[in-house]
């Protein structure tokens, strides 16, 4: 995610292509020429749960055949299995090493910040899940009823809306790439409203400050949408209203969060006119479902059986009416 390359995914898929775009060795013209270089060297050797069936049979079989026939026989078994271990040595080596390289150059690559929270939380989740194993320890179930099954995905929604939320603020290539597809936008805060105010539900005045950001960018959104910000973490903001010209567009802005009451400002939520911000979709607040409980659940579903008529009573009048005729 933090590298682009010349090839397509299906080719970024192979580590030494890959790491000779991003990482070319020295004296070397270019990304492109480096993996040409690795794209030519031969044996083309795989290493992992897909291996190459011609080295399996080719010289794996062989080698295994021999230690079979040593073991079974009694004799020395050691020349097989030096013969072995050098083999696979020399065939693996080089993707132990490009894959060393590769942590080299995740190790050299700036912590996120978001990285300490999701460090924490994961901990916490596994500690937990530790403890139930540890007091209780009843099996789960290899299905889920469907409203467990319901709030297990609604969980698991909002995990992966919330983690593709920090990347968004973590990462500067992946709001490139958002803004490329019209799921955020980047421009220039041309206004600030500090002191714009609305009537909350019981008639006391609200701080809702407003901002106007001038951007190029090609819009896919709606008033009402719900956005977040880089630079202002705790800061929640809303399309107001979108304002297209031409070449620019203006995007009026609404502080939904982070900004305090009105008698207790935080004006530490506000951009200076003139920042260059970019804005993502943030995800919507978590609300669990309403979900049916199971005696409400449908039959087909997890729920009670279907009540069904007993016809048994028909059966047997129907019976003594015929004989009595």
């Amino acid at each position: 995610m933090h590298w682009v390359t010349g090839q397509s995914p299906l080719e970024d898929d192979d580590l030494a292509t890959l790491l000779a775009w991003i990482d070319p060795p020295r004296h070397t013209a270019s990304g492109r020429d480096a993996a040409l270089r690795a794209e030519d060297s031969a044996p083309r050797r795989l290493a992992g749960p897909a291996t190459d069936p011609a080295f399996d049979n080719d010289h794996l079989a062989p080698l295994f055949n021999a230690h079979a026939r040593a073991r079974a026989q009694g004799r020395d078994q050691s020349r097989p299995l030096a013969e072995l271990e050098r083999l696979l040595a020399a065939y693996m080596q080089p993707t132990w090493d490009l894959m060393w390289h590769a942590y080299a150059l995740l190790q050299a690559l700036p912590e996120a910040k978001g990285s300490t929270r999701r460090w924490d939380h994961e901990r916490t989740a596994f500690t937990k899940e530790c403890i139930y194993l540890a007091q209780d320890g009843r099996p789960r179930p290899a299905r889920d009823q469907a409203v467990a099954a319901a709030v297990h995905l609604t969980v698991m929604e909002h995990a992966a809306a919330a983690f593709a939320a920090e990347r968004a603020a973590d990462d500067p290539f992946v709001r490139a790439e958002l803004r490329t597809t019209g799921a955020a936008f980047g421009g220039t805060v041309t206004a600030v409203d500090s002191q714009h105010t609305l009537r909350g539900p019981t008639g006391r005045p609200q701080w809702r400050p407003r901002l106007t950001v001038s951007t190029t960018d090609q819009l896919r959104m709606e008033p009402g949408q719900l956005l977040a910000c880089h630079a202002y973490r705790r800061a929640g903001c809303k399309i107001c209203e979108i304002t297209f010209s031409d070449g620019d567009t203006l995007v009026e802005l609404e502080i939904t969060a982070g900004m305090g009451h009105a008698d207790r400002p935080n004006y530490d939520v506000l951009p200076e006119a003139g920042a260059f911000l970019v804005f993502t979709v943030a995800p919507d607040p978590y609300q669990m479902p309403e979900l049916p409980s199971r005696d409400q659940t449908p039959w087909t579903h997890g729920g009670p059986p279907a009540d069904h008529p007993d016809h048994s009573n028909e059966d047997e009048d129907k019976g003594e009416g015929e004989e009595e005729q």
